[in-house]
């Protein structure tokens, strides 16, 4: 437990987040007679697992996560098939094969829809297709900060989220509606999201949301064991389970805190790996 000054409220980091180490090496690096001297531009620069929430809010005119150069604003009349897929490349070379959550296919055939009929004729603008969508491309630009890659053109304002806040909030009607596998993997997206800029807070309490979809899903039981899901639907289940448990094992051991998931509770089998057999060919036994 640890406050901060001036914060009337106290939070937890675990001991094995590794916080007070990390604080450390930051007091060993750092030149003490030139700290007074230097500003720092970011607030997110030194920032630890756990310590996201307590980083000082933005004016309200600065909370944009994106630089006027790295979108476009105004109307977007059409978007190109190509230009979707070099603006999401970051995320499927980096991301998608770590954490397997998604169909390839399916994103690609969605990206063939909005470029073909545009994105109005999708209905709703906030719906899970879309949310996929903007995670994608949101992820995608943010790496494209770390390789210096500039994109010409950059990619629609209205692709990609604007704020942490717009993120979070596009996931509310995942809790009134019944849950699905595309639901799902849209609040993963948006947890992946936060992940990849460092906001493990939200990023762990939107988890919870999550192992509670799965759960409802039943994805915590093989689907081998069950004969009413074709081998694509298996194939898909075991690698939105895998997926969202990497992640959350990955932000508890960040931030130290108690796992989401008990290996206990789950018998999930590898897809490489599969151990059981569905009822109907069992050779008779069950």
């Amino acid at each position: 437990m640890r406050n901060f000054p001036g914060d009337k409220f106290s939070s937890f980091v675990g001991s094995a987040s590794g916080i007070h180490f990390v604080r450390s090496v930051y007091g060993a690096i750092r030149n003490p007679n030139l700290t007074a001297r230097i500003q720092v531009q970011s607030p997110e620069s030194d920032i630890v697992p756990g310590e996201d929430d307590h980083l000082p809010l933005p004016a309200p005119d600065t909370r944009r996560l994106w630089k006027d150069n790295e979108v476009t604003s105004g109307h977007v009349s059409n978007l190109a098939f190509q230009d979707l897929v070099e603006w999401s490349g970051s995320y499927f070379a980096n991301w998608h094969p770590a954490y397997p959550f998604l169909h390839a296919p399916a994103v690609l055939e969605f990206f063939e829809k909005i470029s073909r009929d545009g994105l109005l004729s999708q209905g709703s603008l906030e719906g899970f297709d879309m949310i996929l969508l903007r995670s994608i491309m949101s992820i995608s630009l943010a790496d494209r900060r770390q390789d210096r890659a500039s994109i010409v053109p950059p990619p629609p304002a209205i692709l990609v989220f604007q704020s942490y806040d717009s993120a979070v909030d596009s996931l509310q009607s995942a809790l009134s509606r019944p849950v699905s596998i595309q639901s799902l993997q849209a609040a993963i997206s948006v947890q992946l999201f936060l992940v990849s800029m460092l906001r493990l807070n939200a990023a762990s309490r939107l988890g919870g949301l999550i192992i509670r979809m799965a759960l409802q899903l039943g994805l915590h039981r093989c689907p081998s064991r069950f004969p009413s899901f074709s081998s694509s639907e298996k194939e898909l289940r075991q690698r939105v389970f895998w997926s969202l448990y990497c992640i959350d094992r990955s932000i508890c051991q960040s931030m130290g805190l108690p796992l989401s998931l008990r290996d206990d509770d789950i018998d999930v089998c590898y897809p490489s790996e599969e151990r059981h057999q569905a009822p109907s060919v069992a050779s008779g036994k069950t």
